[in-house]
């Protein structure tokens, strides 16, 4: 609610300067009632006559009056008698009351007069600039004061809105607040209830590895004790099969190991600490040392910065990208280059490489798990890396993208936050950190 709108104070309801007031004149003489209504016309003034005290206060019950001019004497109620009365009214009370006489202007009847309720007292024969004065002043006062009592209720009601908008404002908030309260607690719950989920899948993975790659083992050991004991009394065809069966048992031992990997990296939060990335970088070139003799591959790097993050898996996503341009390289031996560069809060990392690209339209597919563009026997592979580098990137508040055209190599990008002092939100739970689990294989991506 806009209460400069809502609330505004109505003008209309205001009495004009230019508003009509009605004016009460009082005497038991026709003729003069007659020069009373000549002497103060106006258009602003509505004049009401009245012949008697009685017929006075009957109008009074009917409508209020700017001021009421009255003869003092009266037959029946006299003017003295009358003002008392219409003081006696709530409603009444501080209307003002000029007395006019041509008698009694002793100081005891004016006494008199004032001690009935006048607020002046006129003689006869009346001076009609001085009337006019008089009368005028206490219509003006009286529109001042209608003006005030039409505020007054205006303001009220103003303000009884306001008070409704206040409370049942405080109403939307106490609601709000406990539907707040419920969604932190269900939240509360939630998080709990994924902590479970999370630690019992990775108890799962654990057993599910060890049951999956058992039987697996077995088969790899028997069909290469076959091999060894029968090689002589097998025909190539039957040695074939054999090398079929190991091959496919090392493809799934891949896999399986690469399906950790990421739900490892689902299930574990970033440890974020002071990183070398040219150190991290040095370890990766070391391990992937047999893929680049073989392939004969250029490597070259910037002057790499000193960032936030996990070291483990900086390392785990350096891997895999510069695996991937070791893998998908073209006729030419790999050209990669690994560059770094300050953008605002963020260091932007780039693997750069002359391999064979990609089309546009896969950019955003190949960080999906298990999206393979390629045949598995010309490039190996399980679909796998490039979606656990996006949720190392991710798990450290970054982007990775890539940049791409078929033919003209591939452009790999990814962010990680320069704040060396980043601090761990582990580091207040008291949780221990563990790296990840293994050497990572050569080539995983």
């Amino acid at each position: 609610m806009h209460a400069s709108q809502d609330l505004a104070v109505p003008t209309t309801d205001i009495v004009s300067a230019q508003d009509v007031v009605d004016i009460l004149l009082v005497d038991d003489r026709t003729e003069n009632l007659i020069a009373l209504e000549a002497a103060l016309a106006s258009q602003e003034y509505n004049i009401v006559q009245c012949h008697s005290g009685e017929e006075a206060l009957r109008q009074l019950l009917k409508q209020d009056y700017a001021v009421i001019l009255m003869d003092v004497q009266m037959p029946g109620l006299d003017g003295f008698e009358t003002a008392k009365l219409i003081r006696q009214r709530e409603r009444s009370r501080y209307t003002p009351i000029i007395f006019l006489t041509a008698i009694n202007t002793s100081d005891t009847n004016v006494l008199t007069g004032y001690l009935s309720g006048a607020i002046d007292y006129l003689f006869k024969p009346l001076d009609s600039a001085v009337l006019r004065s008089k009368v005028n002043a206490f219509v003006e006062l009286f529109r001042q004061k209608e003006h005030v009592r039409k505020q007054a209720e205006v303001l009220t009601r103003v303000n009884c809105d306001l008070e409704q908008a206040i409370a049942e404002r405080r109403k939307a908030e106490a609601l709000l607040e406990k539907l707040n309260s419920e969604l932190e607690e269900r939240v509360a719950e939630r998080t709990e209830q994924l902590a479970h989920s999370n630690e019992a899948l990775r108890q799962f993975a654990n057993i599910a590895s060890h049951d999956l790659q058992e039987p697996l083992r077995m088969v790899q050991g028997y069909s290469q004790l076959l091999l060894r004991r029968y090689q002589d009394k097998l025909d190539a065809e039957a040695v074939e099969f054999i090398t079929f069966i190991n091959k496919g048992v090392e493809r799934m031992q891949s896999l399986i190991q690469d399906v950790l990997d990421h739900s490892y990296i689902s299930n574990r939060n970033a440890y974020f600490s002071r990183v070398e990335t040219s150190e991290i970088l040095g370890q990766v070139l070391c391990d992937l040392r047999g893929s680049i003799n073989e392939s004969g591959a250029d490597i070259t790097m910037d002057e790499l910065p000193v960032v936030s993050a996990d070291g483990p898996q900086l390392k785990q996503l350096f891997q895999n990208l510069v695996s991937n341009a070791l893998k998908f390289r073209s006729s030419e031996p790999p050209s990669i280059h690994i560059g770094a560069k300050l953008d605002g809060p963020n260091i932007v990392f780039s693997v750069q490489d002359n391999g064979i690209g990609l089309e546009p339209e896969y950019r955003e597919q190949i960080f999906e798990m298990f999206k393979r563009l390629h045949n598995r026997n010309r490039y190996p592979g399980n679909g796998i890396g490039l979606a656990i580098c996006k949720q190392i990137v991710e798990a450290h508040n970054g982007q990775i993208w890539v940049e791409s055209e078929p033919g003209e190599g591939s452009t790999f990008y990814f962010t990680i936050r320069s704040d060396i002092n980043q601090t761990n939100e582990n580091d207040d739970k008291g949780e221990t950190r563990k790296d990840t689990q293994g050497d990572t294989n050569e080539g995983q991506a």
